[in-house]
């Protein structure tokens, strides 16, 4: 059968080099923000702890998700289905696609679940906690409800890749079920990244340290924003497939690597604070009037003590009123002034507290 010049130049379209910038930009946002938020917490806080891990999870199946939406450009991915004549080539592309499917969904909800414990540690108050540990609950909830359903979306599970129509067995309406999930992920996203602010808007120091710490906390609503815009792409599933999900699964990529990279950015408030001090004083990073570096961000009297009551050093007997809600959180306190410095996560809340010295 002889093709029409128009057909022709329709089937010989291509996103290829498309899907390869954005997944491999995508990649070197979201490791770059890792490298920098481990180096802080190894080199200048409280080392790894479980919220990194969460994050460093998310990272790996962020990646396996970038990759995977590359590798499937071999088999027909970003270019109509009318020049992707091999069965097997469609069934190895369904098989990829199976496996971005459940990256996506691990990564997205290990990070969310990441945001809930980073907010355990900094953040005080036993309403506020519980609400972390309910939502953290329904992060959990949602990530293995939805992993069984991909998995299971097809029985026999196997038919979820046959390009030939010849297996016997029925699949559930995916298009339906991620529509029905965005409305309850998208709910919990905006409770997730509007938690923290109300917390944020109450502390003691300057409105414009306030405001840039609401602002960073509110970064996070740019994965709602992603959210959105991915599931206006969502009609993806027509005969032309290999052509039809580029724009779902370059927004897929998209949210869960800003989500990562937006998991890391108080770390890069530390980095500056800690190795660059003179750019600290530069950008207003640093309290005010302080314009010290990094080894007397305190001053020069600094004793380290931790809520669970232990302390260390110090030749002085210095007594906290205990503080309900915060865990594992690092305390800093100086002889030099009434000041509580929280530091976790590259996050600096400083507050009043009463201080006993025994000379």
């Amino acid at each position: 059968m002889t093709l029409s010049p128009e057909r022709i130049a329709y089937l010989a379209q291509s996103r290829i080099p498309e899907i390869i910038a954005c997944n491999v930009v995508l990649i070197v946002i979201a490791t770059s923000g890792l490298m920098v938020r481990l180096f802080v917490r190894m080199r200048y806080l409280t080392g790894i702890n479980f919220d990194d891990m969460l994050c460093i999870t998310s990272w790996i199946f962020t990646f396996v998700l970038c990759f995977t939406a590359m590798w499937m450009t071999r088999y027909g991915f970003g270019k109509h289905i009318g020049t992707v004549s091999s069965m097997s080539a469609r069934s190895m592309f369904l098989k990829l696609d199976f496996v971005a499917m459940l990256a996506y969904v691990i990564s997205l909800g290990a990070i969310k679940i990441s945001f809930c414990v980073l907010y355990l540690y900094i953040f005080p108050g036993r309403k506020f906690r519980i609400g972390c540990y309910i939502l953290m609950a329904i992060s959990v909830g949602e990530m293995i409800a939805e992993t069984l359903v991909v998995i299971f979306q097809c029985w026999p599970v196997h038919k979820a890749w046959d390009a030939t129509g010849l297996v016997e067995g029925h699949c559930v309406d995916m298009e339906t079920f991620y529509y029905v999930n965005f409305g309850i992920k998208l709910a919990t996203d905006l409770a997730l990244f509007t938690m923290p602010i109300p917390k944020l808007v109450q502390l003691k120091m300057t409105v414009g340290k306030r405001v840039g710490l609401v602002m960073m906390f509110s970064l996070g609503l740019l994965v709602c924003v992603a959210s959105i815009i991915r599931v206006t792409y969502m009609n993806s599933f027509s005969v032309d497939h290999t052509w039809s999900m580029v724009n779902t699964m370059n927004w897929s990529c998209i949210e869960v690597a800003i989500a990562v990279f937006i998991a890391c950015i108080p770390s890069f408030k530390s980095l500056i604070t800690y190795r660059f001090p003179a750019l600290k004083r530069l950008l207003g990073l640093g309290s005010d009037g302080d314009s010290r570096g990094p080894s007397k961000l305190y001053g020069d009297s600094t004793r380290r003590t931790y809520y669970n009551g232990l302390s260390t050093g110090g030749r002085n007997s210095i007594k906290l009123k205990p503080v309900t809600g915060l865990s594992r959180a690092e305390v800093e306190t100086t002889s030099h002034g009434s000041q509580e410095c929280i530091m976790h996560a590259g996050i600096q809340v400083t507050t009043d507290v009463s201080v006993n010295e025994d000379v």
